[in-house]
């Protein structure tokens, strides 16, 4: 009989603690976490923070701390002294820093397209101008220093005839051009540098580097091991921030202006020019061709010292497994 009275108090206590259990709010459970290095706050990088406050990152029981940078190198360098789980980072820099011995993978892809803009004083007129002027860069072998590199070597132009000069993320470098500190520069286009008057807008980078993969997801192996599931999770929520994205402009400036500086009429259009070059990656997949083609350039340009096994770095296993579920969409 005591055993028998024990066994139903022990049943008891045990259901007692289950209903309790799933009472709880689902924050109190441990909920998988990840420390992530982006590049500087922009509508390029916003795509996490519209996550967030979509509720999908909460949805995935996943706490995401993202940690912006305001240059690639620096970005890199988190990402290679494991201060953050993964980088979005420049793909350039990701394939530098394999060739020069780091094992990472890149793993998915947040951006598609170059999101930049090539702004410059009135009296450029062509790359060849550039010959003796100041381009703002955000540093040796980012994303400005290569894409400029690229579009000068793609007009047979000697990159060594332009002073480049390291400046900082997109808003430093924007500045920068509009103080009359230096001549040109690539950035996002800006409705408040189309209205100087001292300066233009000379063309869409997209359209002369169609190829180009601005930015890619890149992890250690035994990152991408120990942190599989949460690394799945971020990549379905921000599949899902980025369907998001090119389905509800009006909701998605509104996020975005909790954010980012200029109000929602002046997001509005450079919202317009990220949809027009497809920027947001409505897959996270990683094209290979464009990764190719991204090494071809590094090797051209000399800012990857040598080759790397492109068929070790790509791993693709966990962003197919996403679509597997989520199923693949085209851009609108």
């Amino acid at each position: 009989m005591h055993f028998a009275r024990a066994m139903t108090a022990f049943r008891l206590s045990a259901l007692l603690f289950a209903i309790t259990l799933c009472a709880l709010p689902r924050q109190t459970w441990a909920r998988d976490k990840l420390v992530v290095g982006f590049p500087s706050l922009s509508m390029s990088t916003i795509l996490p923070h519209v996550a967030q406050d979509l509720g999908y990152f909460d949805k995935e029981d996943l706490e995401v701390t993202v940690q912006h940078f305001e240059s690639g190198s620096i970005n890199a360098k988190a990402l290679l002294s494991h201060a953050v789980d993964f980088s979005d980072v420049e793909t350039s820099a990701i394939l530098a820093a394999v060739a020069n011995g780091a094992d990472l993978r890149i793993f998915g892809t947040h951006e598609w397209g170059l999101h930049f803009v090539f702004y410059a004083t009135r009296d450029i007129k062509s790359l060849k101008d550039l010959y003796g002027k100041r381009f703002a860069i955000s540093g040796i072998g980012g994303l400005p220093h290569v894409v400029v590199i690229a579009l000068l070597r793609g007009e047979n132009l000697d990159p060594n005839k332009v002073e480049m000069l390291v400046v900082g993320g997109q808003g430093a470098r924007l500045k920068a051009l509009m103080a009359e500190k230096v001549d040109a520069t690539v950035g996002e286009e800006s409705p408040v540098v189309d209205a100087d008057p001292k300066l233009h807008n000379l063309f869409v980078v997209e359209d002369k580097l169609p190829k180009y993969l601005s930015q890619a997801m890149a992890a250690y192996p035994d990152t991408l091991t120990s942190k599989g599931v949460a690394i799945a999770k971020f990549q379905r929520a921000l599949i899902k921030a980025a369907r998001f994205a090119y389905a509800n402009k009006a909701e998605f400036v509104k996020i975005a202006s909790k954010h980012l500086p200029g109000g929602e009429q002046q997001l509005g259009k450079v919202y317009d020019f990220y949809a027009r070059v497809r920027h947001w990656s409505i897959n996270g997949d990683v094209p290979f061709d464009r990764i190719a083609y991204m090494q071809q350039l590094g090797l051209e340009t000399k800012t990857q010292s040598q080759p790397v096994d492109l068929k070790k770095l790509v791993d693709t296993k966990s962003v197919d497994h996403v679509l597997a579920e989520v199923g693949r969409a085209k851009f609108p």
